[in-house]
């Protein structure tokens, strides 16, 4: 492996962020939740949205829902209001509108449109399948392309504009925590230190060997205004990145149902997958704190969190608790409850007009557990 110092002259290191904190804060305000469920309406078509939500996205008026399935590079549209399929458009696997042959992630665009990223392929295309514009996120094209180490884009990222990306995370070596903000047009890459990953490494758990196997813990990220704000489903809190002065400010929340965080415990090197694989059992039955998840209508984020109580010696013991926290603009935590009439794990969810819409398989066609929360607002 190249001396560190010497692969790093390569890119532009922003470290000169600050850090502040602030904490206990707590919910104030009751919750009402009325809960019902929705079934879609797809006609004699079969959707695969029906066994998942992977690959989907909420359009910003929140009127559709775009799912992009992978197998069959069919895009899925819905209309959310009648509840019904309004079509299913067909990408190209080849030519001048070419789709990635395995889409990783899709994103709203500007205008309507959606931005596909792909393994070898990614871009802005309309929902008619036309691509409009290529951009790379692949992290050879900003990096030197000599240079040894392990360098890859881990989790998701965000656009702060039209042209510039910021990815998170990113791992050089062994374990250098960084942001990584991509200019496409240019294809250059400013690395911004990023101190919230420590906090997750003490639920880590790494099977070394031929092929190394890592858990990590999710980091979500959301942008308001100029601000991007990062959650975990290790933690009941959130790190807010100032992209203009390049600060952070970590904000800390306290549940009065739920633990907040996770425990630990785990064995944090293994050499076996039937080893890693008991570990992360211990991480999974501990509080996970879910995607915080924007509510257009009335400016409210909601996030679902959940456990599961389980005997070892009897399966049909386990129970998973769910709880609905709702946060406003300004990131202050209003209020807090849990589901007393929905007792499984969360599939993907979104928000609309004041619910939480809940992805639920109907007999493999498309349904949604709906929340309606009442007393926020």
């Amino acid at each position: 492996m190249k001396n560190p110092i010497l692969f790093l002259l390569v890119i532009l290191i922003c470290s000169c962020s600050s850090e502040s904190s602030k904490s206990n804060q707590g919910a104030s305000i009751s919750l009402q939740i009325i809960q019902d469920t929705l079934l879609v309406d797809s006609g004699d078509e079969v959707v695969m949205a029906g066994a998942n939500l992977w690959l989907s996205v909420l359009s910003e008026d929140q009127g559709k829902l775009f799912n992009y399935d992978r197998k069959s590079s069919n895009l899925e549209v819905f209309d959310l209001d009648q509840l019904k399929l309004v079509e299913k458009v067909k990408f190209d696997n080849d030519g001048p509108n070419a789709v990635s042959a395995f889409v990783m992630s899709m994103k709203n665009w500007k205008n309507g449109n959606l931005f596909l990223q792909g393994f070898d392929i990614s871009g802005v295309y309309d929902t008619e399948g036309k691509l409009i514009q290529k951009y790379s996120l692949h992290p050879t094209d900003y990096i030197d392309k000599d240079s040894e180490g392990d360098f890859n884009f881990k989790g998701e990222f965000v656009f702060l504009n039209d042209t510039t990306v910021l990815i998170g995370l990113i791992r050089m070596f062994e374990n250098i925590p960084h942001l990584a903000k991509l200019h496409l047009g240019k294809k250059k890459m400013d690395l911004i230190d990023f101190p919230y990953p420590e906090r997750l490494e003490k639920y880590s758990i790494v099977m070394d060997g031929e092929m190394k196997i890592a858990y990590l813990g999710s980091v979500f990220m959301h942008v308001i205004d100029e601000k991007v704000v990062f959650t975990s489903n290790c933690y009941n809190d959130c790190m807010v990145f100032d992209q203009n002065n390049g600060s952070f400010e970590h904000i800390e929340f306290q549940s009065s149902l739920t633990p907040n965080q996770k425990e630990g415990g785990q064995k944090q090197k293994v050499g076996s997958r039937e080893e890693f694989s008991e570990q992360q059992k211990i991480i999974s039955k501990q509080i996970d704190f879910g995607r915080w998840v924007w509510d257009s209508s009335n400016q409210k984020f909601y996030r679902l969190s959940y456990f599961t109580t389980s005997d070892a010696e009897d399966q049909e013991a386990n129970k998973t608790r769910v709880f609905l926290t709702v946060f406003d603009k300004d990131l202050k935590m209003l209020a807090e409850t849990e589901l007393d009439s929905y007792k499984k794990r969360p599939g993907t969810y979104f928000a609309k007009d004041g619910s939480v819409w809940i992805h639920e398989n109907v007999d493999d066609d498309l349904g949604f557990v709906r929340l309606k929360i009442a007393g926020v607002g």
